[in-house]
């Protein structure tokens, strides 16, 4: 048999079977604890690369590949940001890579914002960036405000307004000096926004973690496009029509909305974990909850991914 298509037979085995025993309680499995070890994929397919097509290839490739396979099992049994073993604790940061060494970071950090004007009534968010660990939470008297610190890249801000809206782009330039180190202590940008404007935010990014505290703010839409990565979005009630979207490659997408709410989910997907409590199906393969067509405001959610893991949650 074609090594490939073992390696990939495995993998797909590997995530079919977690996302079973996840989804029936078997299990507690943590995909955020596996998207920082991403890099194990790339060595898989290196190695089903480099040995040879038949013979002893076939056998190093399926070894290498159940090898790897099970640490990332192990993983995902953890927490995130669990002490064991996470390549961005504070104390390998400090202690392994020692002035001298050619290893060590040059870190970036700063503080961005942007003066809130009463005449801006709508505020457009696009947030570009990859490997860092997003946080939006808390109020602000300005339009926007941001911390940052990276190893990875220099963050900046460009904004521009149009009559009562105001657009604005928070990005990380990649600098090439520092190391690929997602999340953790030293690669992160935690933002604040006014609450008064209604909001538009759209997140993009490959790997890394993004988790929202949006209850205290006006939003009419969320965007949220991801490859490898882990995006946390908790609302407040709706506007007339507040739309969420989520799109993403292998990702662990979870939104909480209010008990009170009415909303719809629209989900496609291939090989991907669906968690939505208090939600009925309807014949159109959507999920709705109870009064959703009598509601004058309401949440529409699309899914959309690949071997991802989906979770709409209510709370009081």
């Amino acid at each position: 048999m074609n090594k490939e298509k073992l390696s990939w037979g495995l993998i797909l085995l590997f995530v079919g079977g977690v996302l079973l025993l996840d989804n029936l309680d078997v299990i507690n499995f943590y995909w955020r604890s596996v998207f920082s070890m991403w890099p194990v994929i790339l060595i898989i397919i290196g190695v089903n690369l480099l040995v040879p097509k038949h013979g002893i290839g076939n056998a190093v490739s399926i070894i290498v590949t159940i090898a790897a396979l099970a640490f990332l099992a192990f993983r995902g049994t953890f927490p995130p940001h669990n002490n064991w073993w996470v390549f961005d604790n504070k104390e390998w940061n400090t202690e392994k890579r020692t002035p001298g060494d050619n290893r060590s970071r040059e870190k970036s950090s700063g503080v961005f914002t942007h003066q809130y004007d009463s005449t801006i009534t709508t505020a457009h968010l696009h947030i570009k960036g990859g490997a860092v660990e997003y946080e939006i939470e808390g109020l602000t008297d300005d339009l926007f405000r941001a911390e940052a610190t990276s190893t990875i890249g220099v963050h900046q801000l460009e904004t521009t307004t149009s009559g009562n809206n105001a657009n604005l782009t928070f990005s990380m330039r990649d600098s090439k000096k520092g190391d690929w180190n997602i999340g953790g202590d030293e690669n992160w940008a935690k933002i604040s926004l006014n609450p008064k404007p209604v909001w538009y935010i759209a997140l993009n990014m490959g790997a890394g973690t993004a988790e929202f505290d949006l209850t205290e703010y006006k939003i009419a839409s969320l965007t949220f496009n991801g490859g490898a990565a882990s995006f946390e979005a908790k609302l407040g009630m709706p506007l007339e029509e507040t739309a969420i979207s989520a799109e993403s490659g292998v990702a662990s997408v979870e939104i909480e909305i209010p008990r009170a709410a009415a909303c719809k989910i629209v989900v496609k997907s291939g090989l991907s974990s669906k968690d939505f409590p208090g939600f009925t199906k309807q014949a159109d393969g959507s999920y709705i909850t109870n009064g959703y067509e009598e509601a004058n405001a309401r949440f529409v959610i699309n899914l959309k991914g690949g071997l991802s893991s989906f979770a709409v949650k209510r709370y009081d």
